[in-house]
């Protein structure tokens, strides 16, 4: 009989244990967190195929992507990367560092559809640029915006508030 959906079979240092070797290439910091969460760094470049990879892991399979959190970490950026298991009822928090210079990651809306608005969210505010997303523009802020708000250097511009 196959795997009920909220059955989890391994264990969470079984679960953290296994995406280590499976991914030891691109997976650095592979750790339990929380009771339900194991944590992880990767490498921007590398992003796209581990996404992929993790959605289709047969036994653990991350399937889904829950949010995209844009983070300014004062030297870097993050683009934080929640994902779901049905198969294993656990949680995937994926960490990619992002320079703050260029600001580019490639997107994981090809892999994970939901990414789409999140990604966009995450460029909006924190000026994440989303190599690849098929609308990439502002979201929550008039188009003609100056700046990423949630950025820490963000200095606020006379121009954001033209009626003040």
């Amino acid at each position: 009989m196959g795997l009920e959906i909220g059955t989890n079979p391994l264990d969470m240092d079984t679960i953290a244990a296994r995406l280590a070797a499976d991914f030891a290439a691109e997976l650095t910091d592979v750790r339990v967190q929380e009771p339900d969460t194991v944590v992880a760094r990767c490498d921007g470049a590398a992003l796209k195929d581990v996404a992929r990879r993790l959605k289709a892991h047969p036994e653990i399979g991350y399937e889904t992507l829950n949010f995209v959190a844009g983070v300014d970490k004062v030297g870097h950026l993050e683009s934080v990367y929640h994902v779901y298991s049905w198969k294993t009822n656990t949680y995937l928090e994926l960490h990619v560092e992002v320079p703050q210079a260029t600001a580019e990651v490639d997107t994981v809306c090809d892999v994970w559809p939901a990414a789409d608005w999140h990604e966009r969210e995450s460029w909006d505010l924190v000026g994440i640029r989303y190599l690849g997303h098929p609308d990439l523009r502002r979201i929550l802020l008039k188009d003609d915006f100056v700046g990423h708000p949630l950025r820490k250097d963000y200095v606020d511009s006379a121009e954001n508030h033209p009626h003040a």
